[in-house]
């Protein structure tokens, strides 16, 4: 694959995908003109160098595309994939949490066609409300960041664009911006959660046609949630530094690390603390009647079991994360002495 294919290549990933073909041929066509008249001009071989120069004027792959994209939009073609994603992420929450709702019901109620006709009508209005909540506001998040993302990331980008850039090498230091995106909505929406609305924490049954809900946290969960805000903050500001500068470095690195560190001892001190959840066992056996114990039980280890999968997770990627750091350290000394020789 020569120069100009890469080029094309890459065109073809920021280009819309109705009329992505003609739209490159169209581009290809005109960029092998330039490369022609200017073969002529000077009496020189299309060689790889002349190619590259035909390029390089022409501009950077993105920045050709999007002359062939609508110039307004709500979340723009940089958001967009992970706007995508997320919205992928929340609705097959959503779903699966509407799912197992639905399941239990059924369980307590019996498949018979009334009650399944009632708890589909009832979860069918919740999850619909639900996704449309979520929606909007995914949505004003991402036009909010679309608007407050500084343009000079990507215009940067393409001036400074080489046709050497088809070739290199991906820096294992850039930052997923996807990912630090992920983690900065979730982790607003569940500060917003555990300090705005901690009462919708929990679990609703039906008794009689009427809805009984029963929040589930308990006193002892308070007393961990100022640590748990510092926590999250810290890791939102992190998040934000990240996305600004664009790579992770030494200190970055360490910082993190202290803050996982930290998550770890604090999921430790809650999983051999007091009962996070604080369950009204006497309503809940009148709701739920011979199926009483089994909720209780379950809802009961649940936050253990979240815990303990939690500290598992957190410690491998603490674990991996200090190796990451010793490999680098001991890279660094091994070119130093080749470096300053």
């Amino acid at each position: 694959m020569n120069l100009l294919d890469q080029y094309m290549m890459e065109v073809g990933k920021h280009l819309p995908r109705k009329g992505c073909s003609d739209l490159q041929a169209e581009i290809r066509s005109t960029i092998e003109d330039m490369i022609e008249d200017r073969s002529q001009q000077r009496g020189i071989p299309m060689d790889e160098a002349l190619i590259s120069e035909v390029l390089q004027e022409y501009g950077a792959p993105a920045k050709v595309a999007s002359f062939y994209k609508p110039t307004r939009y709500l979340i723009g073609p940089k958001l967009y994939p992970f706007f995508e994603m997320v919205v992928k992420i929340v609705f097959s929450v959503l779903t699966l949490v509407a799912l197992i709702g639905a399941s239990i019901n059924f369980i307590i109620r019996g498949a018979n066609s009334q009650a399944i006709l009632l708890v589909l009508q009832n979860y069918g209005l919740q999850y619909l409300t639900g996704i449309i909540s979520a929606f909007g506001n995914i949505v004003l998040v991402f036009a909010i960041m679309e608007r407050i993302q500084p343009s000079i990331e990507f215009e940067s980008e393409s001036e400074t664009w080489t046709p050497a850039d088809l070739n290199a090498e991906p820096n294992p230091d850039d930052v997923k911006h996807s990912g630090l995106i992920f983690e900065i909505l979730f982790s607003t929406l569940g500060l917003a959660l555990f300090n705005l609305y901690p009462n919708l924490i929990g679990f609703a049954m039906m008794k009689s046609n009427t809805w009984i809900f029963f929040p589930v946290l308990s006193d002892a969960f308070f007393r961990y949630l100022p640590w748990i805000n510092l926590l999250w903050i810290l890791h939102i500001l992190l998040d934000l530094y990240l996305l600004r500068k664009g790579t992770w470095q030494t200190a970055t690195h360490l910082f993190n690390l202290v803050l996982e560190g930290a998550g770890i001892a604090l999921a430790c001190a809650m999983f051999i603390g007091p009962s996070l959840v604080s369950l009204n066992t006497e309503k809940i056996a009148e709701t739920m009647g011979k199926s009483a114990n089994m909720g209780i039980n379950l809802f009961s280890i649940l936050p253990q079991m979240v815990l303990l999968i939690l500290i598992i997770v957190e410690s491998i990627e603490l674990l991996q994360g200090i190796w990451g750091l010793l490999i680098k350290r001991s890279a660094r000394k091994m070119i130093l002495p080749i470096v300053c020789s």
